[in-house]
């Protein structure tokens, strides 16, 4: 109930904010002085080791600032912007609804065929355009084409790409063109959008900074990962491509109503027409955006992640800003992390709050724990390798035994389970944390064959040890120690038994024992 409570007070207070965003020019704050910021920025750069950066802040009529940082030359220059993408379909997907060839509340069997999309076809009956925004259909973070189903978060928020490829289904069956062509038509062009495109074709040929990912704490360049009808994520849910300067425009349009391309009201409910997401730091999602509470002003945003490049887009309705922060890396366990702080520093400067200091080498010394820790995985999985000679001469017994199993058996098992466990695909892990994928594959891979490879040696010893036979003590008739097999000839050999203690000389020949003494 308190939940409601809030959320319904929160909702009030908002809707305000719109009507004062809508209707008036909000002016930006004259204070804020954008060389301390971007002097900021270029310190942040080099301690994070971040190979390019695009930063620009926009007001409703100028660029603010607009500087690139690294290997970034130019403020044309396009990344992939990831999933900021969501904002430009839903935004399309509100033009749409706008010339009445899309209502946010049909069910989108209405508009693409669910057959070729879910398991059960059904389920294109159940969920709604304004689900599939809202991320609120109940489809599962990990899905893709030809796999969907509804989950038990039905009628909850849960991030998925999946949502936003289906929303690009639908502008392409609704408008009777590629989603490619439509983005062209209808958004990049009126806002003169000239270093943006939906293709990885278009993307290289306006430019597109080279991505890097990071294995061990290096940046390594490589190429971006585009997707196809097969993959996981799609290009309407992450693989738009723009620079800043056309982001600044971007952004200049919401905060000038619309600008023709769609009305303030339609931009009123992509902003506030959304539900609470009970996160670590709780926020609202609706239609591309994430609204959060955390700052002494709401702030409107999506931030974008792929293979190689990230990013972040802000805007302060009260202070009539926009602010977007383009990334050619990804450094998932570190830099991403760190790169949070920037985004933050920027609107705590805005906001004239105290900023977050970077200092220290936060940079290598995260990257050195991390790079231990895989050392230490590294060497356990190793280990066995250089020590097999001394394992062979070892008395094999119960605890040697199932140390070998847990050692060679659990422990890989855990590895390649670990991701799962944690509820995330190992095949996730590969695209964003590939060092991480590397060790664990490795390690398993080594602590597995080593364990096989004890087997077979077992199995080979003891069918070799089967063709020989123990020496009994002629006293007791215990097994001795020793054995003997069809060629075996002693003479005058000691015999010792531990079980009587009794020693004998005796003579071998065809398997006949005689004693001598």
């Amino acid at each position: 109930m308190k939940r409601k409570i809030k959320k319904a007070i929160c909702v009030m207070i908002l809707l305000a904010y719109a009507i004062t965003f809508g209707n008036n020019t909000v002016l930006a704050n004259t204070n804020v002085k954008y060389d301390n910021i971007d002097n900021q920025l270029k310190r942040e750069l080099d301690e994070l080791h971040i190979p390019g950066m695009a930063v620009t802040i926009v007001d409703s009529k100028e660029v603010l600032l607009a500087e690139t940082y690294g290997n970034c030359k130019s403020i044309d220059t396009p990344f992939i912007i990831g999933s900021i993408s969501k904002s430009f379909t839903a935004l399309a997907i509100m033009r749409l609804v706008e010339e009445d060839k899309i209502d946010l509340d049909e069910k989108i069997s209405a508009y693409i065929d669910p057959s070729a999309y879910f398991i059960n076809e059904s389920d294109g009956d159940r969920i709604t355009v304004r689900q599939l925004l809202n991320q609120t259909g109940g489809l599962g973070t990990y899905q893709r084409f030809g796999n969907a189903k509804i989950t038990e978060s039905y009628g909850q928020h849960q991030y998925a790409n999946i949502n936003y490829g289906l929303l690009g289904e639908i502008i392409e069956a609704v408008s009777g063109v590629s989603y490619s062509e439509y983005m062209n038509k209808k958004i990049f062009l009126p806002l003169h959008m000239e270093h943006t495109a939906a293709t990885l074709e278009q993307s290289k040929e306006n430019g597109l900074i080279r991505g890097y990912q990071n294995y061990f704490g290096f940046p390594i360049a490589e190429e971006p990962d585009y997707p196809d009808e097969h993959s996981w994520s799609t290009v309407p849910a992450g693989y738009l491509s723009s620079s800043v300067s056309d982001m600044a425009k971007y952004l200049q349009m919401y905060l000038n109503g619309g600008m023709g391309i769609i009305s303030q009201d339609s931009l009123n409910t992509m902003f506030y027409e959304n539900v609470y997401v009970d996160d670590n730091t709780p926020y609202y999602y609706g239609m591309g955006w994430t609204l959060t509470e955390e700052y002494t002003e709401p702030v409107l945003g999506h931030s974008g992640l792929v293979e190689n490049y990230i990013s972040n887009m802000l805007l302060l309705p009260e202070s009539g800003l926009g602010i977007v922060i383009l990334i050619n890396m990804n450094d998932y366990l570190v830099t991403n992390q760190l790169a949070d702080i920037i985004s933050k520093n920027v609107i705590f400067a805005i906001l004239g709050k105290e900023q977050y200091k970077v200092s220290g080498n936060p940079y290598i010394v995260r990257h050195l724990l991390l790079n231990v820790a895989y050392f230490a995985l590294l060497t356990t999985a190793v280990y066995p390798i250089a020590t097999i000679k001394k394992w062979k001469k070892k008395k094999r017994t119960k605890p040697l035994t199932a140390f070998d199993i847990i050692r060679h058996g659990i422990l890989p098992l855990l590895l390649l389970c670990l991701p799962e466990m944690i509820g995330v695909p190992i095949w996730v892990i590969w695209y964003f944390v590939k060092d991480v994928c590397v060790v664990l594959l490795v390690s398993s891979s080594l602590l597995f064959s080593v364990g096989l490879y004890k087997i077979f040696y077992r199995i080979h010893w003891r069918m070799k040890m089967e063709k020989f036979e123990w020496i009994r003590c002629p006293v007791c008739g215990n097994k001795t120690r020793n054995r003997i097999k069809e060629d075996t000839e002693l003479k005058n050999f000691p015999l010792y038994c531990p079980k009587c203690k009794h020693e004998s000389l005796i003579e071998v020949k065809d398997l006949q024992i005689t004693v001598i003494k």
